[in-house]
Parts: structure tokens; sequence; C-alpha cells
């Protein structure tokens, strides 16, 4: 009896929780204020800082179907369209894009699409008058899938995108520059609870869309160590995007009772700064149903609730800080790609192993090739062509030397002039013939007159056969 009233009352509470949590939540375009749409009694509500909760009015609807609605307090996107009082209302999963004109709250459904459950939690923005959606996750895996709404189709359009496409779009850092015109994507995770080995995939890659290219590129791999091990150690991973900085909040250690944050600046090569919260001020970046309360950006400020601030009870106890005041209390601690100490030494080992290789392949090649140089100069020579060649280089920096000067280094000083020339004339002449077929193309000998004796020649190895003879 006991156990049945226990599951009674667990089915209660759970029916009853459900009937109360029936609406959609979001944060208004350029505004710090929330926005509450009922799906039940229609109501809508907005949320002031100042002031919590308050009733605004019943909606009116124009083709919908609210329980067509996904209830949702995550992935609910508002954009104002033309500065006018109407503004565009997109909802994740299901691809429905309606209108809510604030100044007589009215709603109303735009899309015709049946789009379901493949781009929960993807990233929605605005670009010029173009409502675009990357990645998200559905159907037990993450995608990379680019659409755009097109407002004639009353559809959601694919887009096909060339270079480094990363392999998903989900659980990362991503959101659009409208100051670059670029969407960026730092970290993301490939999952397919089909296969195994794909269960969870982080690419830790920094991506770029180009609009006009429609070109994912490549730009680095995120090695800061803060970052990594944000990654790597956290299960959820809060950010906020302001357009210029994504903002994380983060517990370095869980016995003390403050955050850190740290912030990632597109604009200014991917520099991120950490600001170790000098003012202990409590920071609520937890993720929930109470959306409004946790840390968010509306333009150049952060906002979050903050209990430790109140006054009263009944005051919502908000904290409001510019991005500019934190930046100037946080502390440099490197570029997005800026890899560990080890890091830097493993690359400066790679370099030195590297240029170590490179060296001992040229020295090695240098001797093969002296080697197979020798071989043939042993082979193509003679012997008086070999004594000669000694002869050569062995007196190579004292200058020229003459017919007389050879004829003695081979002992034909006593023969008769005809014999010492004949000699003379065909050792020069095998000898420049044997090299000729080794150099190819080249000359071996520098021949001058003699000026002591015209009648005869002086020689030398030219500078090129020397410099590539001396060392073998």
């Amino acid at each position: 009896m006991l156990k049945k009233a226990s599951l009674l009352l667990f089915l209660f509470l759970i029916f009853a929780f459900k009937g109360e949590a029936q609406y959609i939540k979001w944060q208004e375009d350029k505004s710090v204020n929330f926005l509450r749409l009922h799906l039940v009694t229609h109501e809508i509500d907005r949320y002031k800082p100042s002031t919590g909760w308050a009733k605004l009015d019943t909606i009116n609807s124009i083709g919908v179907d609210f329980k067509d609605i996904l209830p949702s307090s995550e992935g609910i996107h508002e954009f104002q369209i033309n500065q006018s009082s109407k503004y565009y209302v997109t909802i994740h999963c299901t691809g429905q894009v309606y209108e809510l004109d604030k100044s007589t709250w009215t709603l109303k459904r735009l899309d015709q699409t049946f789009h379901r459950g493949s781009n929960c939690l993807s990233t929605v923005f605005m670009r010029g008058d173009d409502i675009y959606s990357f990645g998200g996750y559905g159907f037990w895996r993450s995608t990379n899938l680019i659409t755009k709404y097109d407002f004639l189709a009353k559809e959601w359009l694919s887009i096909a995108a060339d270079g480094d496409v990363p392999a998903a779009i989900f659980d990362g850092f991503a959101g659009y520059s409208p100051k670059k015109d670029r969407f960026y994507l730092l970290s993301t995770v490939e999952m397919n609870d089909t296969e195994k080995k794909m269960a969870f995939n982080r690419d830790y890659g920094i991506y770029e869309y180009d609009f006009f290219n429609q070109k994912f590129s490549r730009l680095g791999e995120i090695k800061l160590p803060t970052v990594l091990n944000f990654l790597d150690s956290k299960e959820t991973k809060p950010f906020v995007f302001n357009g210029r900085y994504f903002i994380i909040t983060d517990k370095p250690n869980k016995n003390f009772a403050y955050d850190t944050m740290f912030f990632i600046d597109l604009e200014d090569d991917f520099k991120v700064y950490q600001w170790k919260n000098p003012h202990r001020i409590y920071l609520n970046a937890q993720r929930g149903d109470d959306k409004e309360a946790y840390l968010h950006a509306s333009g150049d400020s952060l906002i979050w609730s903050n209990n430790v601030v109140k006054s009263s009870i009944n005051e919502p106890g908000i904290t409001v800080v510019s991005i500019k005041t934190l930046l100037s209390e946080a502390e440099y601690i490197g570029t997005l790609d800026e890899g560990s100490w080890l890091d830097k030494f493993s690359v400066l080992m790679m370099i030195l192993g590297g240029g170590l290789f490179i060296g001992l392949s040229v020295e090695i090649y240098r001797r093969l090739k002296q080697k197979k140089l020798k071989k043939s100069i042993r082979f193509m020579l003679g012997a008086n062509e070999r004594l000669f060649l000694d002869f050569l280089v062995l007196n190579y920096e004292q200058g020229f030397v003459n017919g007389h000067q050879i004829i003695a280094f081979f002992g034909k000083h006593k023969s008769s002039p005809e014999s010492q020339r004949q000699f003379r004339a065909k050792l020069i002449e095998n000898f420049t013939k044997m090299l000729g077929l080794i150099f190819v193309g080249e000359e071996i000998l520098d021949i001058q007159l003699d000026e002591q004796d015209q009648r005869m020649f002086t020689y030398r190895l030219q500078p090129e056969i020397y410099r590539k003879i001396k060392g073998l």
C-alpha cells in the first residue's frame, strides 16, 4: 500500500511539474529582459532585473497550434525585424519560425516545415535579413548541417560548404561575429550513439566560416592548458557570446565558492584573459529552467542574479558589470592555440630532431657522392694520371706548375727533350680526357703560357674541380 501511494505521489508530482512548466522562455533581442509564453493559458510575461516577472498580456495568435510548440527554456531565439515592433522567434528541434508583434502581442506562424528533432541546441543567428542555423544534435547523433530559412518557400534550405568542414557543430563554443561577418566554432564534439568508437569524439579545432565563399577554414587548434582543462573536465560548458568575446565561467577549486571567467577575443588573434574575481562576487553561471537568473550577455555587459547583493528579501538581486571593466582586471594568459611548456619543448625537440635528420642525411649523401667520385677517379685514371692529380692538388695553393716541374716529378728529367715533350703531352691529354668523362661539361685544367719560357705552358686545376676533389 505504501509503495502504491508513493508511486501515485510520484506520478502526481511529475504531471503537476509538467503542467506548471508548459512555457517557452527566451531573452529579448538586445535587452537584459526575458519573455515567457505560457502554452496553456497563452499569457505572456516579461522579466526585468529590477522588478522580476510581471504579466503583460494574453497572446493573440494567427495559425498557431500551441500544442505544437516544444516547451523549453533553451534554444529559443528572438531577432528584431528592421527596428520595428515585430520580431522573429525560432524554436530549436522543430524548425518553427514565428513572427511576434509586441505592439499588439500577436504571434503568427511563418514556416510550413515538418522539420523535427535533428537540430536541437543548434546555433541560430541572424545575418542581415537571413536566419541561419548551424549544427545541433538529434536522432542520437551530432550534425554539421548548415541551413538558412527561406521566407518565400517557408522552409529551411541546406547550404553546401567547402574547405575544412568540421565533422560536427555541437557542444563547443560557437557564434556569429557581425563585425567580421564570420561564424566561429571553437571545439566541437562528434557523437554517434550507433558507432561505439564515435560515442564521444572531441575536435579541438578553431574554425571560421566565410559566408561569401561558403567555405570553412581550420585556423588552428586549442592548446592553451586552462581552456583544454575546462573542455576535458566539465560535463556542462556554460558560456555566453556577445559578438566578440566568448565568455566562459569555471570553478578551478571546488572548495572555493567563487568562479573565475575566461574571455576569448575573436578580434585580437584569439587572445585569452582570465578574470580571477578580485571582488569575490558570486557568479550564477549554471544552466537550467531559471535562465533569466544565470549569467547572460547584453551588449557590452554581463548580467546575472546575485542573492549576496540583496538589500531585502523581495529584491531580485542582480549584478551588472561591463566586460571592459572585467577585462581591465583580468590577466592575459596566452593565445588559444598556445601550448604548454611541454608542447613548446616537444615542438623544439621535433625541430631540432628534424634539423639533425636533415643534416645527417645531407652528410651521408655527400659522403656517398664523394665515395662514388673517388671510385670513379680510381677506375678511370691510370697510374700516371692519378699521380698527376695528387701532384696538382698538393700544389694548388702554391699556384701553377710548369712543364719542368711535371717532368721532374715523374723522374723524366734525364730523358731527351722530345721524349719529355711527348710524355707531357700524352699525360695532359689522357688526364683531361678521363676527368672530362667524370665531370661532364666542365673544364678540367687552367692552362696558361709560362712567363719565363714562352714555348711552354703552366697548369693548374680549375677551382671547381679542385673543390670537388680535395676532400677525397
